[in-house]
């Protein structure tokens, strides 16, 4: 069953209408068990790529490798165990690979060179590996046109890393929880840092092993004369909306936003706490709001619908909200002590919440938003991927993807064009709507593979989310019923209502006859005066 959100029109048995068309939009998603998934939002297709699962080898970051005339014909792909590899986008064959060290912190492409950089600090940049042509041989052991796996779908053990043509290699001060280089254009600058590592920039110019070029300094004592945490979980550059200047924002595991500017000083500029008056969230399996600091899990700083620039901030309770970066480019370093109820005040006026997204379920991994700001997408934990309208803050749709997800890559085509649309756009289109996943490769390969096996047999069909089946028999009579007992319920309630407060004005009119006459209107303070005299 596969349908957008919907809405009933009329009142009882009505027929149900989309509250937003399908929109013509493509993202990919990598999940906990190494699988690649192309979602077509206006096809309502879940398209698999790439070879069987790799377990306990999650795909962490992906990002475009293609040349910059069309950067969208190749995807790199960063996996936990250090892999990282550049397949065709379309098929998913593999074109190269190379060997790193695990846990992939940062996956990006610097004009036709990829960048990676893992958790211990290994960082290397890998020459043409985003150029016209992918001319780069397979690394250790692993053939082009194949996967790094065993006949029963395990990872290999990688080998001990080698001194390769094409291949600069550095090590950054770790460990590392996020790196991003800059994007400002020709710029070879990362910043990076995680937990108690203070944030640094890197310039990979800077002769053959580069050097880092910039330090922060923690925030000062606050006026406990307590050291403040770091705690550091995210980075992004806000050059976009500041190019004079040198922004970062960093996001952290007790639930802050620090502003640094690495032109202007080493300390934080401010230190805004998340929630903090406005934008709280909900409690876990509760409906109440809640006070307790939230981890920044993912964060990306992005126009919107309106060219203004914004940073989309996720957390592990599902929470996903949107910031203004309009106040940062003649923001100055607060007036008042950190740790202080006016320091978080005026943090709040230089990073005013916009909106908050709704409605998605478990902790969020990655959130990507489209080229012209309109749509973004998130996922995580809850199996998911949701798709939001930034004018509107409306969920779009949201799919099911059976694995646990952990990033997401938005293509560039243009959003919502389903109207003009040419129908040869979809090749693979043969007009039957059914949610199930398409695997890229032939279909020979790998159907009797042990892994593969059990998910045919998933009970919980893959697709577009449907919460009414409609399509069963009966589908809506049921609702028709529901709506029937809904409404019995909130009669009940209300005449329970009316009953309760009849019965307490009734007792109230038997006090007032019972009491003596004149005492009942009589006050406290007359009572008083009657007692002493």
């Amino acid at each position: 069953p596969i349908r957008p959100l919907e809405r009933r029109s009329g009142s009882e048995g009505g027929t149900r209408q989309p509250l937003f068309p399908f929109p013509r939009m493509r993202f990919l998603t990598g999940d906990d068990t190494g699988i690649l998934k192309w979602v077509r939002v206006e096809a309502q297709k879940v398209e698999r790529v790439g070879g069987p699962r790799r377990r306990g080898d999650a795909v962490e970051r992906l990002c475009w490798a293609g040349p910059e005339s069309e950067r969208e014909t190749r995807i790199a792909i960063g996996y936990a165990s250090g892999t990282v590899e550049v397949r065709e986008a379309a098929s998913g064959t593999v074109l190269g690979s190379y060997s790193s060290s695990p846990s992939i912190r940062c996956l990006q492409h610097s004009g036709s060179n990829l960048v990676a950089v893992s958790k211990d600090g290994t960082a290397c940049i890998l020459a043409d590996w985003c150029a016209e042509k992918f001319t780069s041989s397979p690394a250790q052991g692993v053939k082009a046109g194949e996967d790094g796996e065993g006949a029963e779908g395990e990872q290999k053990e990688p080998k001990e890393p080698k001194e390769e043509q094409g291949v600069r290699r550095f090590h950054l001060p770790g460990p590392v929880s996020s790196a991003q280089l800059e994007p400002a254009e020709g710029s070879q600058r990362i910043a990076f840092g995680g937990g108690e590592n203070d944030i640094k920039v890197f310039d990979f110019s800077k002769g053959e092993k580069g050097e880092v070029t910039w330090k922060a300094k923690n925030m000062p004592e606050n006026f406990l004369c307590l050291r403040i945490p770091l705690k550091i979980t995210t980075i992004q550059w806000a050059t976009g909306c500041a190019p004079e200047r040198s922004l970062l924002l960093v996001g952290t595991s007790d639930g802050k936003v620090r502003l640094y500017d690495a032109s202007l000083q080493r300390r934080p500029l401010f230190e805004c706490l998340i929630g903090h008056k406005s934008g709280q969230g909900s409690g876990g399996f509760t409906g109440c709001g809640d006070d307790t600091s939230r981890p920044v899990n993912c964060s990306v700083v992005h126009k919107t619908h309106n060219g203004d620039w914004s940073i989309f901030i996720g957390n592990t309770m599902g929470v996903l909200r949107e910031y203004e970066l309009k106040n940062c480019p003649d923001c100055k370093a607060a007036p008042v002590v950190p740790g202080r109820k006016k320091h978080l005040d005026w943090a709040a006026k230089k990073l005013p919440l916009r909106r908050g997204y709704r409605g998605i379920m478990g902790a969020i991994r990655s959130v990507d938003v489209h080229d012209d700001g309109s749509v973004l997408a998130a996922v995580g934990l809850g199996r998911f991927a949701y798709v939001f309208a930034t004018k509107k803050r409306k969920m779009v749709c949201k799919v099911y993807l059976k694995q646990k997800l952990c990033s997401i890559l938005l293509s560039a085509e243009p959003y919502n064009a389903a109207k003009g649309a040419d129908p040869a756009d979809d090749e693979d289109d043969d007009g039957e709507v059914t949610g199930e996943e398409k695997d890229g490769d032939a279909a020979g390969e790998g159907a009797g593979e042990g892994d593969d096996a059990p998910e045919d047999k998933d009970e919980v069909q893959e697709g577009f989310s449907d919460d009414d089946n409609d399509g069963e028999e009966g589908g809506e009579a049921d609702d028709a019923e529901g709506d029937k007992e809904e409404l019995d319920e909130v009669a009940a309630a209300e005449a329970a209502a009316v009953n309760a407060k009849r019965r307490t004005k009734t007792k109230l009119k038997r006090k007032l006859a019972a009491a003596p006459k004149g005492e009942a209107k009589a006050g406290p303070r007359k009572k008083a005066k009657k007692a002493s005299a």
